[in-house]
Parts: C-alpha cells; sequence; structure tokens
C-alpha cells in the first residue's frame, strides 16, 4: 500500500512537469492573440498588453513604462496572474 501511494506521488510529479511548458506556451500564445486582435491599438500599446501579460504571469515586478505601452501593459497585466 505504501508503495502504491509512492508511485501515485511520483506519476503526479512528472506529468505535473511534464504539462507545466505546455501551460506556459498557451497563456504566452492567449496573450499574443488577446493583445494583437484589440482593434485600433497602436503597435506599442499591444507590445505592452503583451509584456504585462508575460510578467504577471512570472510573478514578474509590475513595470509599466509610458504612454501607450503602459495603458496596454495595465491590460495585460490584468489578464495575467501570478
Amino acid at each position: 500500500m505504501h508503495n502504491q501511494i509512492n508511485l501515485l506521488i511520483i506519476t503526479l510529479a512528472v506529468a505535473s512537469i511534464a504539462l507545466t511548458p505546455m501551460i506556459i506556451n498557451q497563456n504566452a500564445n492567449a496573450a499574443s492573440h488577446y493583445c494583437s486582435d484589440e482593434k485600433g491599438k497602436s503597435k506599442a500599446w499591444i507590445e505592452g498588453c503583451k509584456q504585462g501579460w508575460y510578467d504577471h504571469d512570472h510573478c514578474l515586478s509590475y513595470n509599466p513604462g509610458t504612454g501607450e505601452v503602459a495603458k496596454g501593459y495595465k491590460v495585460g497585466w490584468s489578464k495575467g496572474s501570478c
């Protein structure tokens, strides 16, 4: 019985390690599509949005910059999660 529990724990750990890159890539793809699909937004806004989403998903500090980049960053940050 103890060996079965250990095997289950090891299996869950390996599966979570294997799936982590796929989950992170899905978040990156979602950020790219969401930010790029915003109509009427400048390239700077879109890049700020992507960067904000990335920073929040990777638990980095809030660093919006200025201008259109900062406006997009704020939106992207709100979509990410740490």
